[in-house]
């Protein structure tokens, strides 16, 4: 899991992707040598992947004098995505499959495979 006090402009972020297939998965049925009837899937029920994100920016916000209590008082934290979208995120509470590393994002997906075996 990142932190977003720990980055600087630049950095690279490492998100694991999973992507569930079971409702494309397609039901292969054989029949063995001794006529007993089986089957396997064509694809596995979960694709894993790591998607690289660049850190390049950040708003804060600067409250002079008073103001209402409503007011927005969070940071936001800009990456950029390999396709250039540059998307907001406020809380890295909920950003629990991006790494720091790549080392760390692979172990994650071992983790993962791990767990669903």
């Amino acid at each position: 899991m990142i932190k977003f006090k720990d980055l600087t402009f630049g950095d690279i972020v490492y998100k694991v992707n999973e992507r569930n297939n079971m409702m494309s998965q397609k039901r292969l049925v054989m029949t063995d040598a001794d006529g007993a009837e089986w089957y396997r899937y064509d694809i596995d029920r979960f694709e894993y992947s790591i998607e690289e994100i660049e850190y390049v920016g950040k708003v804060t916000h600067h409250e002079e004098g008073e103001v209402r209590y409503d007011e927005d008082r969070y940071t936001e934290f800009h990456f950029k995505h390999p396709g250039g979208e540059i998307y907001d995120y406020d809380n890295e509470h909920y950003l629990k499959d991006w790494f720091t590393t790549r080392e760390a994002a692979e172990t994650e997906i071992a983790r993962l495979k791990e767990s669903r075996a």
